[in-house]
């Protein structure tokens, strides 16, 4: 089949792009064009657009098209403890020593931020993992899992809390059980999990400050992959800023941090690419 794109110069996307920040309130025009384009090219097809310029004039006429735009360019491919062994270093390497630094402190408060949460198996994943890791002593932290996304149609879906059979395929029977309850064909998180968690929403690529200060770990996974280097470079030293002194940084298997903050960051575990913000000997 013929792209639909051929003959789109990339001066006409960069025009676009503009237009789709500018008028659309999203902003795609740092991200990986491979992406970019061969996302674009599946509106282009669905609205009849021959070239960019076309759909650019059909934003104009249609501009409820910038919200199914914005969902086709925002990446919600997610899973409930999507990678495993990730989950069970962060119990085993961070959460005692994270608990423990705490408590040593006389501190009870225990604050995640899931940056890119999809439809929320994330941060309730994130969830589970603390109300199994702490047990009892539960409900001496204050536990704030922070959860936010661009797409406000997943974060519809988060909220809600409703997933099918295949979404929580593969969960231990323990868990399922522990955590989640019938509804009708589906399976609902119960309330407990759900009260864990907030979801909001909020742009990496936006240069504005998120409301979050002192995070004790903040997930960051799969989603430095569609970003130019740049871009990557920006939000990684934002994440970092916005880390406590010690906080932990969790990033996808297939992503590092930028050569800027390899100084900064102890790797704690390389396949997990779990990394942690030190500070002085008193904060280990």
């Amino acid at each position: 089949m013929r792209s639909t794109v051929v003959g789109n110069d990339s001066a006409v996307l960069d025009l676009l792009l503009e237009k789709v920040y500018r008028d659309g309130g999203r902003d795609f025009r740092e991200y990986k064009r491979s992406t970019i384009i061969r996302r674009l090219e599946r509106r282009l097809h669905a609205t009849g657009s021959k070239t960019y310029l076309d759909y650019m004039q059909f934003l104009d006429a249609h501009p409820e098209e910038y919200h199914r735009l914005a969902n086709d360019l925002t990446i919600k491919v997610s899973g409930f403890f999507r990678s495993r062994y990730a989950f069970e270093q962060i119990a085993r390497l961070v959460l005692p020593e994270l608990v423990s630094h705490k408590r040593n402190r006389g501190e009870y408060s225990l604050s995640f931020w899931s940056t890119a949460c999809a439809r929320g198996e994330e941060p309730y994943s994130i969830a589970i993992l603390l109300t199994e890791f702490l047990g009892h002593s539960l409900p001496d932290f204050d536990v704030s899992i922070c959860a936010t996304d661009i797409s406000w149609w997943a974060l519809g879906e988060a909220r809600a809390a409703i997933y099918t059979p295949k979404d929580i395929a593969g969960l231990p029977p323990a868990i399922l059980e522990s955590y989640f309850t019938p509804n009708g064909e589906c399976y609902e998180v119960r309330d407990n999990i759900r009260q864990m968690v907030s979801f909001s929403y909020f742009d990496l690529a936006s240069t504005t400050k998120p409301p979050f200060l002192n995070l004790d770990c903040i997930f960051c996974c799969n989603v430095l992959i569609y970003l130019q280097e740049q871009l990557q470079e920006r939000v990684l030293n934002m994440l970092y800023d916005l880390l406590a002194t010690p906080g932990y940084l969790i990033l996808g298997e297939v992503e590092t941090p930028t050569n800027s903050l390899w100084g900064e960051l102890e790797c704690l575990d390389t396949k997990a690419k779990i990394y942690k913000k030190n500070g002085g000997d008193d904060d280990v």
